[in-house]
């Protein structure tokens, strides 16, 4: 089953349109292979990573240069010529092409080592893990930065001012990778299996994050070729009559499945309050049901801190209050028990 139209978000594309939608998701993918080899680079010197390092670096500065063209008119693309591809447009699908295979190979080594006893006992597998951590966090940097970068260039000030936004956001996000990289850098000798655990938990939806960066890279060549299937994104044959029946578009029946979803799960969750696939699964791989995740929900608490406010005895409308005086944690009330006391 195949979704066939100038751009499945509505609108037509044009070759400025397009030519900006590949180079940004080009420049978070080779971006955020070179913060992968950087980060693993500096876990274990004994690595030799110069050769990746110096084709992501070569990757970038070609996309620099695309981009920097863009404002004058000098695009990628021309739809009116395909399936006919110059030799930069050439360059780029084999550049996003290469980029999709990688990040497919990297889902199954995250699959791989998603248990604490992997972790604690293979030290690549491990440092594999957190490099591709700092990876994600600064490819939705750099996602964003394009997205803000395009909507400067077009004149678009509201939607550029909603991706500044959404950049503040990620720092956040590239804040706490680099702090679990700095912490096993400086790590002597093997690692607690606390310290495993808590890794683990924070990098719960890691493959599922990867999974979805590979459903954009899809949407983005469906944007030239017009052509966008459920096989494209890993949607088994089987399930699509479901996806259909439930509204779902391909690209989002491909974002939910990425994060684990079928059809039926991605209803309910949706019907609770959990428009996003990775919200959703925040929860889901957490032991929520959706039914248990709505009050959580309703009080923009995360799946994380759900379950952590909840293993500590905590209701969702008791973690709000918490939150809202400024502990973001329950075990830093449990080691204030005067506070607690004073406070309740």
């Amino acid at each position: 089953m195949r979704e066939r139209k100038d751009n499945p978000d509505g609108g037509r594309v044009g070759d400025a349109h397009l030519s900006y939608a590949f180079i940004t998701v080009l420049e978070a993918a080779y971006g955020g292979m070179w913060a992968f080899e950087r980060s693993l680079r500096s876990l274990d010197r004994s690595l030799d990573r110069e050769d990746e390092l110096w084709r992501a670096e070569q990757v970038l500065e070609r996309l620099q240069s695309w981009r920097r063209d863009l404002p004058q008119g000098d695009v990628l693309f021309s739809l009116e010529e395909r399936p006919v591809l110059d030799d930069d447009a050439s360059r780029a699908w084999r550049l996003l092409h290469v980029a999709e295979g990688r990040l497919r190979a990297l889902i199954a080594e995250l699959i791989a080592s998603s248990d604490v006893e992997t972790l604690l006992a293979n030290d690549f597998a491990r440092n594999v893990r957190v490099a591709a951590m700092v990876e994600c966090a600064r490819a939705e940097e750099l996602q964003v930065r394009g997205m803000l970068d395009w909507m400067e260039a077009i004149g678009d000030r509201e939607a550029a001012d909603a991706w500044r936004q959404r950049l503040l956001a990620c720092t956040v996000r590239v804040e706490e990778a680099d702090r679990w990289l700095t912490t096993f850098r400086e790590l002597q000798g093997a690692p607690e299996a606390t310290l495993i655990e808590q890794f683990l938990d924070d990098t719960l939806l890691l493959a599922a994050d990867v999974a979805e960066r590979v459903v954009e890279i899809c949407h983005t060549f469906s944007l030239y070729t017009g052509v966008f299937d459920f096989a494209d994104v890993g949607v088994p044959e089987e399930q699509v009559a479901d996806w259909l029946a439930g509204g779902f578009s391909v690209h989002d029946a491909g974002r939910w499945f990425a994060a684990g979803h079928g059809p039926d799960s991605a209803s309910a969750w949706i019907a609770v309050g959990a428009a996003d696939p990775m919200v959703a699964a925040g929860f889901m791989w957490r032991g929520f049901a959706p039914g248990e995740a709505r009050p959580w929900l309703k009080r923009h608490i995360s799946g994380r801190r759900a379950a952590t406010w909840s293993r500590f005895g905590h209701d969702p409308e008791d973690a709000r209050e918490w939150i809202a005086l400024g502990i973001p944690e329950p075990h830093i009330l449990a080691s204030l028990p005067a506070l607690e006391t004073r406070l309740m």
